[in-house]
């Protein structure tokens, strides 16, 4: 993770994103929006592996983006994804509406 971190550092230096709208989080999710929409029409349109990974990169590529708008370190990130993904383990999958799913059920 520390390489794609420190190339996507790399690449907010080089356009002096610091201070500016590019940092902006409603600016971002928009960006994250726009790619996630071009992910799924590459899905459902039946594009090739190597686009539907581009655009998988893309969204990473963002949300790396994220975490160094935000400064949010690499330590502080790899420690939320643990906590996270030890709450998620416990999760079981079920059945609703027909489709499975892996999701948070008491709300």
């Amino acid at each position: 993770m520390k390489k794609y971190y420190e190339a996507t550092e790399k690449f907010h230096k080089k356009n002096k994103m610091k201070g500016t709208n590019n940092e902006d989080m409603n600016f971002r999710l928009n960006l994250m929006t726009e790619e996630l929409g071009e992910l799924a029409q590459a899905v459902t349109r039946g594009y090739s592996r190597e686009e539907i990974i581009e655009e998988n990169v893309d969204l990473f590529n963002l949300i790396i983006g994220n975490l160094i708008s935000m400064e949010i370190s690499l330590s502080e990130f790899d420690a939320a994804f643990w906590k996270k993904h030890e709450k998620i383990m416990k999760r079981e999958k079920k059945l609703v509406n027909g489709k499975y799913r892996v999701s948070d059920f008491r709300k």
